[in-house]
C-alpha cells in the first residue's frame, strides 16, 4: 500500500532547513549564556565557536533525522504538523544533554526546539501540496 504523497520539498529544501536550523540554534544557545554566571566566553565568541565546530555535525544529524521525518510527514498536507513534528524530534534529540546531567542543564533542549522548528518553517515556501488525486491544486486555493 502507498502511502499519498501531499507535501513534497524542492531538492534544496533540506539543505535550507539545515541552515537555519543550525545558525538559530547557535544563536539561541549563545544568547542564553547572557543569563548565566560570567565566564571566558562571551555570546559572540560562543556564537562564532558553536557556528563552526557544529556545522559538519548539524550537518550529518539534519540528514540523518531530518529527512526521514520529512519522508514519514509527506502525507500531513497541515504544515504546522510538520513545524510541531520538527521541534518535537529537537527536543528528544537533545533531552539527554541537558536534563540528565547533575545538576539538570537544559540550555541545549531550550536553544534546539525553537531551532528546529524554525529550520522547518524557513522551508514553508520551498513545498508543494498536493490533492489526494496527487494533482496541484488550483491557483489560489
Amino acid at each position: 500500500m502507498n502511502r499519498p504523497i501531499r507535501v513534497e520539498l524542492v531538492p534544496s529544501a533540506i539543505w535550507v532547513g539545515i541552515l537555519f536550523t543550525h545558525v538559530a540554534f547557535c544563536l539561541v544557545f549563545s544568547l542564553e549564556t547572557l543569563f548565566l554566571p560570567p565566564s571566558a566566553l562571551d555570546a559572540g565568541s560562543l556564537f562564532l565557536a558553536a557556528l563552526m565546530f557544529g556545522a559538519i555535525p548539524a550537518v550529518v544529524i539534519g540528514w540523518a533525522l531530518g529527512h526521514p521525518l520529512g519522508v514519514f510527514l509527506q502525507p500531513a498536507r497541515n504544515q504546522w504538523w510538520h513545524v510541531g513534528a520538527f521541534a518535537l524530534l529537537g527536543a528528544i534529540i537533545t533531552l539527554p544533554f541537558g536534563v540528565f546531567e547533575d545538576p539538570p542543564m537544559p540550555l541545549a533542549t531550550i536553544a534546539m526546539v525553537p531551532a528546529a522548528a524554525l529550520g522547518r518553517f524557513s522551508v514553508w515556501r520551498l513545498v508543494r501540496i498536493r490533492n489526494d488525486d496527487g494533482a496541484a491544486p488550483a491557483p489560489g486555493v
